[in-house]
């Protein structure tokens, strides 16, 4: 995760919203090439790095669900640092309320801003 905020930090973000990815290598949207139309993760990198250099609202315009992951990489590197300070282990929470209820959420999140994204191109 610290690695994932290191690596949004060192990129910079795509101006057209989408793209910020090809930076690491990786070849550009085939839907988005193909169709004219964002696949399901087109912009998250983009709003990823956006938010890594502290622009929340141009992330959370731009694609939420890049936000999000953001989000959830910060939690993720505070509950581990909780964790090794207090010794105490997160599993019984996460065997008190499943994993299977934050997965849906997440999942139907991601699509809602995948409609969001789809719309707004």
């Amino acid at each position: 995760m610290a690695a994932a905020l290191a690596l949004g930090l060192a990129l910079e973000p795509s101006p057209t919203g989408t793209g910020t990815h090809c930076a690491l290598g990786l070849p550009p949207c085939g839907m988005l090439a193909a169709t004219g139309r964002p696949c399901p993760t087109c912009g998250v990198t983009t709003s990823f790095v956006l938010a890594a250099h502290g622009r929340f609202y141009d992330a959370l315009v731009n694609q939420p669900f890049g936000l999000m992951c953001f989000v959830l990489a910060v939690t993720g590197i505070l509950v581990t640092t909780a964790t090794l300070v207090t010794r105490r282990s997160w599993v019984p929470v996460l065997t008190v309320y499943g994993v299977a209820v934050p997965a849906v959420v997440l999942l139907m999140l991601a699509l809602l801003s995948w409609a969001y994204k789809w719309m707004s191109l």
